[in-house]
């Protein structure tokens, strides 16, 4: 898989972008949509959009032990790796998994939801929202290189 030089550019174009659930595109999506899109536009890879299995009451914050569930049955079609730019960031809030973004660096993850709509979240900040658990890649891709 081959990410573009100007992940960093390109990912602050879309900063802002509304959060809507069960959404793909940037004019509104949910932390599945969004790393979808991200994969498919600057690597060229496609992923399957769950939909079938996902509901949309899942996004709501009662809907955690939904999310983690499904996070956890589908994980099978991915690998893991050192966290690094193109990689899908597992994310955690309250020790519990149940969110994703995508990453433009070890540190740095973009990411839509409901309060910040999307963001790009650093995760050198020490007290915020969300802690990472595991980065991933889909199991077929056997290398991640930057475009010169």
């Amino acid at each position: 898989m081959t990410l573009p030089s100007d992940l960093e550019r390109r990912a602050s174009a879309l900063i802002g972008a509304p959060f809507k659930p069960l959404g793909g595109t940037p004019e509104g999506w949910d932390c599945r949509g969004l790393v979808r899109w991200c994969l498919a536009e600057w690597a060229d890879v496609t992923v399957p959009d769950y939909l079938d299995v996902y509901d949309a009451d899942i996004v709501t914050p009662e809907g955690a032990g939904q999310r983690q569930a499904l996070l956890a049955r589908h994980l099978a079609s991915w690998r893991q790796l050192e966290p690094r730019a193109g990689a899908v960031a597992l994310l955690e809030r309250f020790g519990r998994a149940g969110h994703i973004g995508f990453m433009l660096s070890p540190t740095r993850v973009l990411h839509a939801d409901a309060p910040s709509n999307t963001a790009i979240l650093d995760l050198t900040q020490h007290g915020g929202r969300y802690r990472l658990r595991a980065a991933f890649i889909p199991a077929h891709i056997k290398a991640i290189r930057r475009a010169p």
